[in-house]
């Protein structure tokens, strides 16, 4: 019998006609990284949860739609969200920079860590949901991050 080779499915979409730049550079982001690194494609295909990020200084958002293995991104914030992210656009940008150490946690004793941790602390960084969904919040910092 012969295979059919079966195209995948796209591992992320855009919700929106017309998807904000914000959500296109997310969702680019997200994409690159989990299509070269088997660590973080695992976590992407074990994720489901619904990942508002919201920009304070420019006043833009995006809800990351993450359904095991698919990532569905809209513009603004949508309902229903399991945590949301509130913060300035260089320290939303430097969550992707967070160093991944020892059993997937990110690292917050460097200078790009210490500076997030930082910004928690002085209120500049507010994560709404926090309280019950650390594991997840772990996974997508795991995802999310380009180290």
């Amino acid at each position: 019998m012969a295979r059919r080779k079966l195209t995948p499915k796209q591992a992320v979409e855009y919700a929106d006609a017309e998807p904000s730049a914000f959500a296109t550079m997310l969702g680019g982001l997200i994409e690159a990284n989990v299509g070269g690194r088997p660590e973080k494609q695992k976590d992407f295909d074990a994720l489901q949860a619904r990942v508002g990020i919201w920009v304070t200084d420019i006043d833009e958002g995006v809800t990351l739609d993450f359904q095991k293995g698919h990532l569905v991104v809209h513009n603004g914030l949508q309902p229903k969200r399991d945590i949301t992210i509130r913060a300035e656009a260089l320290t939303v940008m430097n969550l992707s920079n967070l160093k991944i150490g020892l059993f997937g946690m990110p690292v917050y004793y460097d200078e790009v860590g210490r500076g997030v941790a930082a910004k928690l602390v002085q209120g500049r960084l507010r994560i709404d949901g926090l309280v019950g969904n650390l594991a997840t919040l772990n996974t997508v910092t795991r995802i999310f991050s380009v180290q």
